[in-house]
């Protein structure tokens, strides 16, 4: 079955570069379309990440439960804005016929750490996360309600949760909305309200960028672009997505960890690392050592939440500015109530490392 995917991909790649040669389509456009196909061709409907991470879901099986079960770490959580979550319902369907499994699992937090960082690296580049770590990165932040500093974007904008958690899913169980109260935008407004509550000024993109899906990147990156402009003083952008992992057609995975006994959508920042003269990003040092430092801080401070960051051969927009970082929340079945809780603690996360800079 991989061999079978892995030659698919490799002839869609050969002609993606043959389209891309005669038509003179910008190579990146061709990329986005050669992800969407990988993804369609064994069945997934979420195409969150490169071909490289396609190739780890399918052959790596879901990380075993620490001890059998969730675990748990007792943590101070600091100052938290919390709210309900109108959108989440409160029944469970009836089980349908075709009804697949929903499988929660504390994904493993890594097998070997650097100074508590955890890291996935999908790339051919060689790392030295020591000493990404040890410098500070060019990030110009300070303390300003006045003065945007954060910047807070969805490219996947109606990306959305399991409005229940009963260990299965229906097929009929919509992954996407354009309800703003139940996609990406009530996330990413979480994480966005604990950085008001510090003081920390942010603008929160609330468009929707992924109709259609194909230019998703490209709708995002123009917005970004305007935001940087109009607002010089942001220093940081999230563009904040949730992952999708099924490991065969009748199993979802659903990466949860339980934060001071309640249930928590487990995150994972990724990294692009791609820098080459046809397809250039600068910035790809500043935003491994801020995401690298995230990194850190989440996992010292949640122990179970954090996924082992992920370096990938692509950009996702990370070529904008300094402190531009990917993160997933959770996956398709998880709920909304379970990834709201981890971005009030993502945003907690984010606080203590900016003013830790």
């Amino acid at each position: 079955m991989k061999q079978r995917i892995i030659a698919m991909i490799a002839v869609l790649a050969i002609c993606g570069i043959a389209v891309a040669t005669v038509a003179q389509i910008p190579a990146e456009q061709i990329t986005a379309v050669l992800h969407s196909a990988a993804w369609l061709s064994v069945g997934l409907r979420q195409p969150q990440q490169s071909v490289q991470l396609l190739e780890e879901h399918i052959s790596a099986p879901p990380a075993a439960s620490v001890g059998g079960a969730l675990y748990e770490q007792n943590v101070i959580l600091g100052d938290i804005v919390t709210q309900a979550v109108p959108s989440l319902k409160t029944g469970v369907p009836e089980k349908a016929a075709g009804a697949g499994t929903v499988l929660t699992q504390q994904l493993s937090a890594g097998s070997s750490f650097i100074q508590d960082v955890a890291y996935k690296n999908n790339t051919k580049q060689t790392v030295d996360m020591a000493a990404a770590l040890g410098r500070r990165p060019e990030i110009a932040f300070s303390v300003s309600e006045t003065k945007p500093q954060v910047l807070i974007t969805h490219t996947h904008t109606t990306e959305c949760y399991l409005p229940y958690d009963a260990g299965f899913y229906n097929p009929d169980d919509a992954s996407r909305t354009t309800d703003s109260t139940a996609n990406m935008v009530a996330v990413g407004e979480r994480v966005a309200e604990q950085l008001r509550h510090a003081g920390i000024g942010v603008v929160h993109d609330t468009e929707i960028h992924d109709q259609p899906y194909d230019t998703a990147y490209t709708q995002s990156r123009k917005a970004v672009e305007a935001y940087l402009k109009e607002y010089p003083s942001i220093c940081v952008v999230l563009d904040i997505h949730r992952d999708a992992i099924y490991p065969n057609d009748t199993t979802r995975v659903k990466p949860t960890a339980v934060i001071n006994g309640k249930k928590a959508a487990q995150l994972m920042i990724i990294v692009g690392m791609m820098n080459t003269k046809k397809v250039p990003n600068t910035h790809t040092a500043e935003n491994l050592a801020f995401g690298a430092r995230l990194q850190q801080t989440m996992h010292r401070r949640y122990r179970g939440l954090m996924r082992p960051m992920v370096l990938a051969n692509a950009r996702y927009n990370q070529q904008l500015s300094n402190g531009m970082i990917l993160v997933e929340v959770g996956s398709d079945v998880n709920t909304l109530e379970e990834a709201c809780y981890a971005a009030e603690l993502l945003g907690q996360g984010l606080i203590e490392t900016l003013k830790g800079l």
